[in-house]
């Protein structure tokens, strides 16, 4: 999984760092598209900024390291170094990335929202994914049945949804989204691939609480 995430990143670096035309022009038309139908609506474009500020980068790394802290409190301790290593493997990854590649946001005369930053990749569709992802990893082995197919399509809309809600708003480009969200996979597939590689007598410190 880390392979099949890493490939997309990396050629999306590759072909934005090396200015490649058609992908430019994707990204162009639809950051067009995307103000020409969100400007004219304020409803939507309030529900939209609430949506990606409730879900967004700084709401995301606190879920992890709650996560974290709840992990430690049923004494899964190495599970929640984990969580607290993807978090850091995540933001430390994106903004490498931001400051290599520099890349300029979408600009628009009378923008929707305004982005702070470099704007290759998607810090919030990064941060959606790993958020997400931790958090799902984390529940799912005391769910059952049903609710474990419903924790999973929970965390694919939170996390699609959030990074979709980016290019709306007119603070990046689709290829960034797109990019953020194959390093978050990747970030979690790395870490989790470290994680079942730990030594027994390591990986012994898990010790959940009998019920």
């Amino acid at each position: 999984m880390a392979t099949a995430a890493a490939v997309p990143f990396l050629s999306l670096v590759a072909l934005v760092v090396g200015g490649w035309g058609p992908l430019l022009s994707l990204d162009s038309a639809v950051a067009e598209r995307s103000y020409t139908w969100v400007r004219p609506r304020p409803e939507l474009a309030h529900g939209l900024q609430l949506w990606t500020e409730a879900f967004g980068t700084w709401s995301m790394r606190i879920v992890c390291l709650l996560t974290a802290a709840w992990l430690a409190v049923r004494r899964l301790f190495v599970t929640a170094l984990w969580a607290c290593t993807a978090v850091f493997t995540a933001n430390l990854a994106g903004l490498v990335t931001k400051l290599t590649v520099a890349r300029p946001r979408p600009e628009f005369a009378d923008p929707v929202s305004v982005g702070v930053g470099p704007s290759f990749p998607s810090g919030h569709a990064l941060m959606a994914v790993v958020g997400a992802g931790v958090l799902l990893l984390a529940v799912l082995p005391l769910l059952r049945g049903v609710w474990r197919g419903v924790a999973w399509v929970a965390a694919v809309a939170v996390a699609a949804s959030t990074a979709l809600s980016r290019p709306l708003l007119g603070v990046h480009w689709l290829s960034d989204i797109a990019a953020g969200a194959s390093l978050g996979v990747c970030v979690l597939a790395l870490t989790l691939l470290a994680w079942t590689f730990l030594p027994a007598a390591v990986r012994r410190w898990d010790l959940p609480v009998r019920p």
